[in-house]
């Protein structure tokens, strides 16, 4: 029973950081996107 708990918060936790892992990825290529958007209308104004 000892056993099946570990593995199972385990699991649990790698899940855990995975999730994190693609939430920051997702930010990040948001981010990305908005300083290309500002980049180009800056260059337009220019």
């Amino acid at each position: 029973m000892d056993l099946q708990i570990k593995i199972i918060l385990v699991v649990m936790f790698f899940i855990i950081l995975i999730s994190i892992q693609y939430t920051l990825n997702k930010i990040l290529m948001a981010l990305r996107e908005i300083r290309i958007i500002l980049l180009t209308k800056k260059e337009k104004q220019e």
